[in-house]
């Protein structure tokens, strides 16, 4: 699955795209397709191992967008990263919409789940929305409550996550902070093929966006399907966060045991997979 680029709205698109298998696309045709948004340190080629093509042969069609300054794509950054990655969001689904002539799941992970909280909340997008899944997210109270927790509980690792976020190749070489790293996202020790699927695109964040807290107006009603899915072993974003996300929507959270916050790429994803595209389909 190759990379696609597209302009839209005066705003430059890197994303992959995959069209349900043709013997389901029959009944594809009441099936709202659905967009991936990743977290930091990868892109959209996240969601092509594993989610997407599981996905597409329920029917369903899949999206995956890579945020600027992640992937290849190829925007230039901007002096406001936060507010920019949701921008770019919401054309993206006005972008789907258009094709697909339907309304769209959005399928947001870690950050990415925080700016599609941000994206689903917008009057204009609302009519666009078949349902909003959140996975392993950051809650909508933001960043401050997550990142104090994390520094309380585990200062090391929020140590390792800082020196990654700004020079990840370079860090990634000493073996400590590789080691801190792939204990914090996989419950399960990965093989060499699951490392490459999570760190193949490693790019430098700005670290504007976890320094500001980016909360969800609580004032703001969401009147479209969400689940909220978590990770029991979760260190990034543990299962108190993935609680008080379900609780500010009013759903029930679904946890997933074995498995860490590497959730698309993580052993038991097949599980995983297997609730989204059916709740997906359900709509």
């Amino acid at each position: 699955m190759k990379s696609q680029s597209v302009k839209y709205s005066d705003r430059e698109f890197e994303y992959y795209f995959s069209n349900c298998q043709q013997e389901v696309s029959q009944q594809a045709s009441s099936l709202p397709p659905v967009v991936f948004i990743h977290g930091i340190l990868s892109s959209g080629q996240l969601f092509t191992h594993h989610m997407m093509p599981y996905f597409n042969s329920l029917g369903l069609t899949t999206y995956s967008l890579t945020l600027r300054g992640h992937g290849s794509h190829s925007a230039k950054p901007s002096s406001r990263p936060f507010d920019e990655h949701i921008d770019d969001v919401a054309a993206f689904i006005e972008f789907v919409y258009q094709q697909e002539k339907k309304p769209v799941v959005v399928a947001g992970y870690s950050l990415g789940g925080l700016i599609t909280q941000h994206v689903c909340l917008r009057e204009e997008i609302k009519p666009k929305l078949a349902g909003m899944v959140l996975m392993a997210s950051v809650p909508p109270q933001g960043f401050s409550q997550l990142n104090q927790a994390m520094w309380l509980d585990n200062p090391v690792l929020s140590l390792v996550l800082g020196q990654l976020m700004v020079m990840p190749n370079m860090a990634l070489l000493n073996p400590y902070y590789r080691n801190v790293l792939i204990d914090a996202l996989f419950a399960c020790k990965p093989n060499e093929q699951q490392l490459g699927m999570l760190l193949s695109e490693l790019k430098a964040e700005d670290l504007r966006l976890f320094l500001e807290p980016h909360p969800i107006d609580d004032r703001l009603s969401l009147s479209v399907p969400v689940t909220v899915v978590g990770a029991q072993e979760d260190k990034l974003v543990p299962a108190s966060q993935v609680e008080a996300t379900a609780v500010f929507y009013g759903v029930e959270p679904v946890f997933f045991s074995p498995m860490g916050h590497a959730m698309p790429v993580e052993k038991e994803v097949a599980k995983l997979a297997a609730y989204l595209a059916g709740w997906c389909s359900s709509l």
